[in-house]
């Protein structure tokens, strides 16, 4: 038995619970070359998966990734579509391909995302940028994905991180008063509890349906996630101190680990292929195991709120009452 702690890796996961990968079909956003969902494909590629559909801005990132995964194992059907998370028209064709292409969806793992950007912009449905790549353009294609994802009683993986300590949403203010209020750091973290809070809502929505989940991959130091978003050490500073000041009494500030990318896939896949996690979902994993949130974190009125904010940003009802 797989020891489950900061230190397990991904191959480690496969290695023990990799038999429930056999014959599935994984929808994985944002598995682009020298990112966690590439590593996290590539090590799943030693099951033996029926199907991976990579979803992604750009298929020259990807293309590395596929042929990898297809050197390691070429019986793995590979379906490269493409998505756009700043552009609702791009992710409702993504969804509409994925359903021509499928006839179920195992797990689908919503990791795609930025970091702490540090101008205000807006996604071409004028909603800030953290918000629609990490959260809203996610929340948009799980429900539009979500029939085929029951017919399999299936499992939603949504990334996060320690960052929602950061902030809570606003379902006020989503544009930080028309980026005149803009924090890099603030956006990120009321993204990341966007992503805690949706997982909770679509337990709520779904219950017994399908299995939702949400992971916290840590600090990968050799990722490109950080430096593809100019994150430099006084920046990290800068964040790290803001969630310090957030937390309530008695809590320790959140102080980042830095983690091997073969540590930071490990929670995401052990939330994949687990099936003993389907009695404790929904639930926050971190460093492998079953960890608590701050209550912002869970509350189902802001779950609520959240949801029928995003159904009057994407303009469409998908019935959460």
């Amino acid at each position: 038995m797989v020891e489950l702690n900061l230190n397990t890796t991904g191959e480690q996961i496969v290695a023990e619970y990799g038999a429930h990968a056999d014959g599935k079909t994984f929808v994985v956003t944002g598995p682009s070359a020298g990112g966690l969902g590439a590593e996290l494909l590539i090590t799943l590629a030693a099951a033996k998966p029926a199907h991976f559909v990579l979803l992604g801005r750009t298929e020259s990132k990807i293309t590395p990734v596929i042929e990898r995964i297809r050197a390691i194992n070429p019986d793995i059907k590979l379906t490269f579509l493409h998505l756009d998370l700043l552009d609702n028209s791009s992710v409702r064709k993504a969804a509409a391909d994925i359903n021509a292409a499928v006839d179920t969806i195992d797990v689908l793992i919503n990791n795609a995302g930025v970091a702490a950007k540090k101008q205000f912009s807006l996604s071409k449905d004028g909603i800030e940028a953290h918000f629609a790549t990490n959260y809203l353009g996610h929340f948009l294609m799980t429900n539009l994905l979500v029939d085929k994802i029951v017919k399999s009683n299936g499992i939603v993986v949504n990334v996060s991180s320690t960052a929602y300590t950061l902030a809570e949403t606003n379902t006020d203010d989503p544009n930080f008063n028309d980026g005149k209020d803009y924090h890099p750091w603030v956006a990120y973290g009321r993204s990341k509890t966007a992503n805690i809070l949706f997982t909770y809502a679509l337990a709520e929505k779904y219950r017994g349906d399908l299995v939702s989940l949400v992971a916290d991959p840590g600090m990968a130091h050799d990722s490109q996630l950080l430096v593809n978003n100019a994150v430099d050490d006084a920046f990290l500073a800068d964040g790290i101190k803001l969630a310090g000041e957030r937390m309530p009494p008695g809590h320790p500030p959140p102080m980042p680990t830095l983690v091997s990318m073969q540590q930071a896939i490990a929670t995401g896949l052990r939330a994949a292929l687990d099936p003993e996690l389907k009695a404790s979902a929904p639930a926050f994993l971190k460093e492998c195991n079953i960890a608590s949130t701050l209550p912002y974190a869970h509350d189902k009125a802001e779950a609520l709120k959240l949801w029928h904010l995003s159904e009057k940003l994407v303009r469409e009802r998908f019935g959460l009452k």
